[in-house]
């Protein structure tokens, strides 16, 4: 049974997640993708692209973080990361994938989120996103329950924790504490009109993401 997760309850659940990373952003190193990664993502509307440069670019101003700024054409959230570990999908098994996201994203109407506040992994800084409608998070209970092979199941299911990435790197803890870092910022509303089935590749240095299929909803 998918866990209600009203708009009260995600802000509780990223509240502790703040309190528990904060005092630990920069303790941990990126990890680079491994190769044959595959991701359901919902891209940033160009839209947004101008917002999301500009707090990137102040953020990056203020810090001393060193690691990869994404670029807001790359800034996504992640609906699910189905793998098989050590190994990458069979073409029976990418059609069966694109069928059962056909299926269920048929059924979806163009829905909105909201970009809130800043948060942060132990070496990631990202920005949270609300869910008022809780669309997200039945979509990534179904997508999880439709196709059982996960990258990482600790990340699914009751841990499923929705955001856009800014920042993935070597953080530094005390710039969470400097005063000009404010991690309550206007909210944008971002409108949900089409999602991602795409493959990255990390071979020999060489990092490609290719999108295999685009789902647009109704």
């Amino acid at each position: 049974m998918l866990a209600v997760m009203n708009l009260e309850k995600q802000k509780e659940k990223l509240e502790k997640n703040w309190k528990k990373f904060a005092p630990k952003f920069g303790s941990k190193n990126w990890q680079e993708d491994p190769n044959f990664l595959y991701f359901i993502e919902i891209p940033l509307p160009t839209e947004l692209w101008t917002d999301m440069e500009k707090l990137s670019y102040t953020l990056e101003k203020q810090s001393r973080l060193t690691g990869l700024w994404f670029p807001p054409q790359k800034m996504h959230i992640t609906l699910a990361l189905p793998a098989r570990k050590g190994s990458h999908f069979q073409a029976n098994e990418l059609r069966f994938m694109e069928k059962t996201l056909k299926d269920i994203f048929q059924k979806i109407h163009v829905f909105e989120v909201i970009l809130g506040n800043l948060n942060c992994f132990a070496d990631v800084l990202f920005r949270e996103v609300w869910d008022e409608t809780e669309t997200l998070y039945k979509l990534h209970h179904e997508i999880c329950s439709c196709i059982p092979f996960a990258q990482d199941p600790a990340y699914k299911l009751e841990n499923y924790l929705p955001h856009i990435s800014l920042f993935l790197g070597k953080g530094d803890c005390d710039f969470l504490q400097n005063e000009n870092f404010i991690r309550e910022i206007k909210p944008l509303k971002m409108k949900i009109e089409k999602i991602f089935l795409g493959r990255a590749r990390n071979e020999e240095g060489k990092y490609e993401r290719r999108i295999l299929k685009e789902f647009v909803l109704k």
